[in-house]
C-alpha cells in the first residue's frame, strides 16, 4: 500500500549534458501528469509522460527537468559583439563627460552582463532522451519509495483506528441482542400512554414484532466486521488498492449509520457513533491511498 504523496530528484550526465528531474505527486481521483521542460527538450514531452505513466497510477504527477550548462561539452561561448561595443562606447562618453582620466579594460568589458553567454549545442534526441530518462528514473524510485514510506505511517494510522472500531464493534454485540426487547417496551410504553385508541391485539403483536425486528442491527454488525478484514487485506497487497478502500469506506459508514438510526438504547447510541467517527477517521486517510 502506498501514499499518493512523493518526492524525488534525480541527475544524469552524458555526453557533457548534465539534467537534474524533479518529480513531486500529490493525492488526486485519477492520474494527472503535468511537465515542465526546457525549451529545448519540448519534443520529448510525450515519450517523458508515457514512463510516468508506467511509474505511476494514481495522483497528480508533476515533473520539472532542468539543464545544467556550466561547464558543458555540449554549449558554445557566444560573444555579443553589438552589445560589448554599446559598453565600450558609453564609458568612454561616460570618461570624457566626467574628466576622469583612465582606460576600459576587457576584463571588465567581458564582466558585464551578456557580453558573454553560454549557448547550448543542438544534441541528438535520442542524447536528450536518454540523459532525460536515467534522471527520471532516479526521480521515480526516489518519489516511490517516499510514497511506500508514508505508506506504512498510513497502514499504522488505519490499524489503529480499525482496533478501535472493532473493540467498539464487540461491546455493541454485547448489547445487541437486548435491541429487539427494548425496541418492543418502548412502544409498548408508548402505546400504553394513549388508552382511548383502540387497537386490534393480534394486529398490535404483529407490530410490535415488525418494530423489534426493525431494530435488529445483527446484519449490520456482522457487514462492518467483513468489511474490516476486507480492509486489513488490501493494506497488505502491493497493488494500487486506494479506489476498493475507499468504497469500504462507504459502506463501512452506511452500515455505521444505519445502526445510530437503529438504536434503542443510549449504549448503543454511543458505540454507534464511536463506530461513525472512526471510520470517518479512516475514510479521509484513505483520500490519500494509491
Amino acid at each position: 500500500m502506498r501514499s499518493m504523496t512523493g518526492y524525488g530528484r534525480g541527475q544524469s550526465t552524458k555526453n557533457g549534458l548534465s539534467m537534474t528531474a524533479e518529480v513531486k505527486t500529490v493525492n488526486h481521483r485519477y492520474l494527472d501528469i503535468a511537465v515542465r521542460l526546457p525549451k529545448s527538450m519540448q519534443a520529448l514531452e510525450v515519450p517523458l509522460r508515457k514512463t510516468l505513466a508506467e511509474r505511476f497510477a494514481r495522483g497528480r504527477v508533476e515533473l520539472s527537468i532542468t539543464q545544467d550548462l556550466s561547464g558543458s561539452q555540449a554549449t558554445l561561448v557566444s560573444a555579443n559583439l553589438p552589445l560589448a561595443q554599446e559598453y565600450a562606447q558609453a564609458a568612454t562618453q561616460i570618461a570624457e563627460a566626467a574628466r576622469v582620466p583612465g582606460s576600459f579594460k576587457l576584463s571588465t568589458l567581458l564582466m558585464l552582463p551578456e557580453v558573454l553567454t553560454l549557448v547550448p549545442l543542438e544534441l541528438e534526441a535520442d542524447i536528450l532522451l536518454e540523459t532525460a530518462n536515467e534522471a527520471l528514473d532516479h526521480a521515480c524510485a526516489a518519489a516511490l519509495n517516499d510514497r511506500s514510506r508514508e505508506g506504512e505511517q498510513m497502514k499504522s494510522f488505519f490499524l489503529e483506528h480499525l482496533a478501535v472500531l472493532e473493540q467498539a464493534l464487540n461491546d455493541l454485540r454485547e448489547h445487541a441482542a437486548q435491541q429487539p426487547a427494548l425496541a418492543r417496551e418502548k412502544l409498548e410504553k408508548r402505546l400504553s400512554t394513549m388508552p382511548d385508541i383502540q387497537v386490534d391485539p393480534q394486529r398490535l403483536a404483529q407490530e410490535i414484532a415488525l418494530f423489534a425486528d426493525r431494530c435488529d442491527i445483527t446484519e449490520e454488525m456482522n457487514r462492518l466486521s467483513a468489511h474490516c478484514e476486507q480492509l486489513r487485506e488490501l493494506m497488505q497487497k502491493d497493488t494500487p488498492t486506494g479506489r476498493d478502500m475507499d468504497f469500504l469506506a462507504q459502506e463501512m459508514n452506511r452500515e455505521a449509520n444505519t445502526i445510530c438510526s437503529k438504536s434503542a438504547s443510549l449504549a448503543v447510541t454511543r458505540l454507534g457513533l464511536i463506530l461513525k467517527g472512526e471510520t470517518d477517521k479512516i475514510r479521509e486517510q484513505i483520500q490519500n491511498v494509491e
